[in-house]
């Protein structure tokens, strides 16, 4: 299997992309509330900021689904494993299916 090539830059580098979205998200939020500040009345600035709150949000759980790898799964596994409180009835249970495969 072929690996994936595309073109180098700004679309590429998703967690840039994802700090930059961030960075874009606080500028307006800034401008937002200072201009709901100013004109007065209720909050209107909630609404705006929460969708885009919401796909924000939505943006880095893609970006960390699609960052998934079998490494991270390793990691991940070998790291609930230890902090596991029944790590040795974990253990044995692995031994056993290593010894007993169906």
């Amino acid at each position: 299997m072929q690996g994936r090539t595309e073109p180098a830059g700004f679309a590429t580098n998703v967690p840039g992309a994802i700090r930059w979205h961030a960075a874009i998200y606080v500028a307006g939020a800034c401008a937002l509330i200072a201009a709901n500040w100013f004109t007065g009345g209720a909050w209107w600035s909630f609404w705006p900021l929460g969708a885009w709150g919401v796909m924000l949000a939505i943006h880095y759980l893609v970006y960390k689904t699609r960052s998934v790898d079998e490494a991270w799964v390793e990691e991940r596994t070998a790291n609930l494993h230890s902090k596991s409180y029944d790590a040795h009835h974990i253990d044995r249970i692995a031994e056993d299916h290593e010894n007993n495969p169906r």
